[in-house]
């Protein structure tokens, strides 16, 4: 048999298995097929609905879509600086399952260039919300589904400088369906008091008339400090210290924090108790599982993780302390080390899955804690030399179309940017 006809042979066989593969896949029952869709990446998703059309119609479903987005895992947001070329800034994501040097594990969002006309300021249902400070704009972009939407245009009147005068969350409203953003001046600006709402189904911003509790407050730089935790539709900023008591000859403090709290669909605000520690100003916000956990950086030695036992109670508990491993470096002429001031956190990650997963850290020191076996695992893949910086933002994603989002070019953005 001559070498062309041979090869003619093996590739009759290739596709001859490769048909026997993709018939019993198909065999298989239309639960068990779809429940494999949910745990594949969007990526893969995307792949899948060009191969059939069955597969395109399970995939696109809303029922699936949304079952896919709710099973995806938080992933961290790490800023990558690029050696070459127009782009110097790239948003890749590390997974849990990072276990080593695999820079195959991380995926990238979107690259751009690295200038202050477009800047990162939080994420939310696979959305990421970023803004243009030279016009008061914000752009919201899905890079699962490469869409982008754009949020009313701040009046001059609400305009400032800089991003970080503004205090800011980034929140879905469920009951409108709607990406929506809660916004005022910083306490440095006259007339700070006046909240607005900014939402991709309005045409302008809305202010409302929610005021803090008496003697509540949110730091004023939201870009410098950790941003609020959201769950069950309401907005939970980090602690801070309201009393702190030594009972006679006692050497035990007595702490009290308080948290406050914006209801997302009454658009009120509230406190509630915050975990019992000292060093509260150094703690960051997450949820797992459904429970709200705090993230305590105050001690160079280790991380306590608290955890909110009782919501309607405010009763924290300490159920974990995690041990540390800082390797403090040198980066651009400043020696980097671990969280010392609230200003700190903002290249400090606090996230947990739904595997019982918490992944803690900066860019030099980065580890995956589980909280059922109580055992730490180092993210090899950042660390010194990496060149990229661990960012406070914690990305799922989500491969839902919301109605005012669409494909829009550069061009039309008014910004550069590239998606690979």
């Amino acid at each position: 048999m001559g070498w062309a006809a041979q090869r003619s042979a093996s590739r009759r066989r290739i596709r001859a298995r490769q048909g026997t593969e993709e018939t019993s896949f198909r065999r298989l029952p239309h639960d068990i097929i779809t429940d494999i869709f949910l745990r594949l990446p969007a990526k893969s998703i995307l792949r899948c609905r060009a191969v059939c059309k069955e597969w395109r119609t399970s995939t696109t479903n809303p029922s699936f879509v949304a079952a896919h987005a709710r099973l995806q895992p938080a992933q961290v947001v790490l800023y990558k600086y690029l050696d070459a070329g127009p782009y110097e800034v790239a948003l890749d994501v590390v997974p849990f399952s990072d276990d080593g040097d695999n820079a195959d594990a991380r995926r990238r969002l979107i690259r751009y260039p690295r200038t202050r006309s477009m800047l990162l300021l939080a994420s939310c249902n696979g959305v990421l919300l970023f803004s243009k400070p030279d016009n008061g704009n914000f752009l919201l972009c899905n890079p699962a589904t490469w869409q982008w939407a754009e949020l009313p245009r701040l009046p001059e009147a609400l305009r400032v400088a800089g991003v970080g005068e503004y205090q800011y969350a980034f929140y879905f409203h469920e009951p409108s369906n709607e990406f929506r953003i809660l916004l005022r001046r910083g306490h440095s600006w006259p007339r700070a008091s006046s909240w607005h709402i900014l939402s991709t189904g309005a045409a302008e911003p809305r202010r409302v008339a929610a005021v803090l509790p008496p003697g509540a407050s949110i730091t004023s730089n939201s870009l410098m400090t950790a941003l609020p935790d959201a769950l069950n539709g309401r907005l939970h900023w980090p602690p801070r210290v309201v009393a702190a008591t030594v009972a006679g000859a006692s050497t035990t403090m007595t702490v009290t924090t308080e948290m406050v709290v914006f209801d997302t669909v009454a658009e009120t605000f509230g406190r509630m108790a915050g975990p019992p520690t000292v060093t509260a100003e150094l703690v960051k916000l997450f949820d797992i599982e459904g429970r709200l956990v705090a993230a305590d950086f105050g001690e160079e030695e280790h991380v306590d993780l608290w955890f909110l036992e009782d919501y309607g109670a405010g009763r924290w508990e300490r159920r974990h302390r995690v041990a540390t491993a800082w390797a403090p470096r040198w980066l651009a002429g400043v020696e980097r080390g671990p969280p010392r001031e609230a200003a700190d956190l903002v290249c400090v990650a606090a996230a947990g899955d739904g595997e019982g997963n918490v992944m803690l850290g900066s860019h030099i020191w980065l580890a995956v804690y589980n909280l059922r076996t109580r055992t730490t695992r180092t993210v090899a893949s950042v660390g010194p030399g990496r060149n990229m910086l661990v960012s406070r933002h914690v990305f799922s994603e989500s491969l839902v179309r919301h109605p005012a989002f669409a494909a829009r070019s550069a061009a039309d953005l008014g910004v550069t940017f590239s998606w690979c």
